[in-house]
């Protein structure tokens, strides 16, 4: 019946997966967990020999990492139930009932996202206080919230899809590195009239990145908007569903792109200082992003 799907990378999802199988087991439904690494097979073979052993998982692992997209339509092609529930390898579950939440709302024809959950303590170590921060504020929201503009909302962290649906839609493998492959899933869904339903059953995500790896994906993240806007991939009535897309086609109306870039250009390291202090200012996140993404015109 659910073939639960765990793309992984540098992460240790033992204890997520002894969770997961456990209340799998329970719940008394035919079930399979399919984890892929995409990891440097010499850092993570006694990981994937550890999960090898839990009752109902299989691995995989490989000598060159496929990417996100890849990744994720690798272990769908893999699976062989009839709902598939993805999860992020670097994510946690403190809800002895997930599962069977996930089971009471399965409906054909529907996708279920979960959410995404951050501790409600800060982390200790300052480098990681700015994703953090961002997640909890900015990710960390309700259902009925997200269900507003649900498309939007759509995040492959941790959501639901039937087989036949997702083999419809699929990653666009064209999406490199890191970002925006789940905002063209949620369009992409939305266009074929797949009905997005927004849950409160959230998973932890544990994996915060430093505050450079992070500041390194919102670059890799903007490259990848400008790459879909520039194809037309992302049609003009969902730009103000996206703030970055929406503020940076303004500036562009204006010709006010390479102004923002020039500013960025020089301001740059000053604003990634202040970033990754102990009390980074969303705010300048966002003009971080829009002056990334402008400097690439």
């Amino acid at each position: 019946m659910l073939s639960v799907l765990i793309p992984l990378r540098n992460w240790n999802p033992v204890s997520l997966v002894e969770a997961l199988a456990s209340q799998l087991i329970q719940s008394g439904k035919p079930f399979e967990i399919l984890i892929s690494d995409d990891s440097n097979p010499k850092d993570s073979s006694e990981i994937i020999t550890g999960l090898g052993k839990i009752r109902g998982v299989k691995c995989f692992s490989r000598d060159k990492p496929l990417g996100r997209s890849a990744n994720r339509n690798f272990l769908a092609s893999e699976a062989r139930y009839e709902y598939l529930l993805f999860i992020d390898g670097d994510a946690g579950c403190e809800n002895d009932h997930f599962i069977e939440k996930y089971l009471s709302r399965i409906s054909r024809n529907t996708v279920i996202c979960g959410g995404t959950l951050y501790n409600q303590l800060p982390p200790e170590n300052p480098d990681y206080i700015l994703r953090w921060k961002y997640g909890r504020e900015r990710e960390q929201t309700s259902a009925d919230k997200r269900q507003e503009l649900s498309w939007k909302s759509f995040s492959t962290f941790n959501f639901l899809i039937p087989a036949d649906v997702f083999n419809r839609i699929r990653f666009d493998e064209s999406i490199k590195g890191y970002g925006h492959e789940d905002t063209l899933f949620g369009i992409r869904l939305h266009e074929a009239g797949i009905k997005i339903v927004h849950l409160n059953n959230g998973l932890i995500h544990l994996g915060l990145e430093p505050c450079t790896g992070y500041l390194e994906k919102i670059r890799e993240s903007g490259a990848n908007l400008h790459m879909l806007a520039a194809k037309n991939m992302l049609p003009a009535e969902y730009s103000d569903g996206i703030s970055l897309l929406k503020s940076w086609r303004r500036l562009k109306k204006f010709r006010l792109t390479g102004l923002v870039a020039t500013w960025f250009k020089y301001r740059r390291k000053s604003i990634e200082k202040r970033l990754c202090g102990p009390d980074p200012s969303l705010l300048l996140l966002d003009l971080y992003k829009l002056g990334s993404i402008s400097s690439i015109d």
